[in-house]
Parts: structure tokens; C-alpha cells; sequence
């Protein structure tokens, strides 16, 4: 009992898969085209069921994915100019580099902490800077306005090591 359920299985499964295998000429009849274009189709990599036989389903799949419109020909020999251009690219950079027309990395990155710690030391310092100028007010004030300062370029200065955007403090509602 159980082997004829298999076997009746089978022969469906294989009605089922022949279901849309069509000849050539019936192919072509499906899609209205002629046996020039549908060889046309085959060099492009259409998908064939064996000779003279068809998936209809698999060449509809085929035909409107939009991914298989270039013929294998073609897409060789977009690649062959996409690998051409890429090496050209390596060849100007390479050129580029003795011609000394690009600067090594090792050398940006130590001007770059050099002008940075220079841009911390005179943010730090700007509290320190701000109290002096305003020393002849109120010496509460002072402090309170050098404490505001340092707090808000210490904030600034924090949220940029972590690789944060700073947008100041907010302000509470009331």
C-alpha cells in the first residue's frame, strides 16, 4: 500500500514537471517569436529542459527577471572592461604616489592630533580666559560663568571621543 502511494507520487510529480515542457516550436508559438529569437534566447542563457524541449515556466522566469538581458558574451566582456578599468585606477594611484601627489597617511593623522590637541588646549582654556575678562563683575558671576563654560566644552569635548554629535545641553521644561 505504501508503494503504490509512493509510485502514484512519482508519476505525479512527474506529470507536474512535464506540465510546462513544450517543443520548439510550440515555445515559440507561446511567445510568438521565431526559432532565430528563441536561439538568440538559448546564447543569452535561457533555461532549456534538453533538446528541442522548453520549461515554459523557468523561460517566462527567465525572460521578465530583467537579470539575464546581456548574453554570457556580453557580460564577459563587461567584466574583461570593468577589471581594465579598475587596473588603470590602480595604475594612476600608483603613478600618483611617485609622483608624491598624495601625502602618507602616517603623516595626516599625527598633523591632525597635533591641530586637535591644540583645539582642546584652547577650549580648556577658555573658561580660565572668559574669568579674567569678566573679573571686575561680581565674583559669584565670574564663577558661575567659568563652571557653565568648562562644563559645556568638557561635555563637547567628551561626546566628540565617543564619536557622538554634540548638541549642547537641553534645557529643562518648567
Amino acid at each position: 500500500m505504501a508503494g503504490e502511494k509512493t509510485n502514484k507520487e512519482s508519476r505525479v510529480r512527474v506529470i507536474e514537471e512535464n506540465k510546462f515542457i513544450f517543443s520548439t516550436q510550440d515555445t515559440c508559438q507561446f511567445f510568438t517569436i521565431s526559432r532565430e529569437t528563441l536561439s538568440r534566447w538559448e546564447k543569452k542563457g535561457a533555461p532549456k529542459a534538453g533538446r528541442g524541449k522548453w520549461d515554459i515556466k523557468s523561460l517566462v522566469e527567465w525572460r521578465y527577471s530583467g537579470k539575464n538581458t546581456e548574453s554570457p558574451e556580453t557580460r564577459k566582456l563587461r567584466a574583461e572592461a570593468d577589471l581594465k578599468e579598475a587596473k588603470a585606477a590602480q595604475e594612476r594611484i600608483k603613478l600618483g604616489v611617485t609622483k608624491e601627489e598624495y601625502i602618507p597617511a602616517c603623516e595626516i593623522q599625527s598633523e591632525l592630533a597635533r591641530l586637535l590637541g591644540n583645539l582642546k588646549k584652547s577650549l580648556l582654556t577658555m573658561g580660565h580666559n572668559i574669568a579674567s575678562d569678566l573679573a571686575t563683575l561680581d565674583p559669584e558671576t565670574v564663577t558661575i560663568a567659568k563652571n557653565e563654560v568648562d562644563k559645556r566644552i568638557n561635555d563637547a569635548l567628551l561626546e566628540l571621543s565617543e564619536g557622538r554629535l554634540y548638541r549642547g545641553r537641553k534645557k529643562a521644561k518648567k
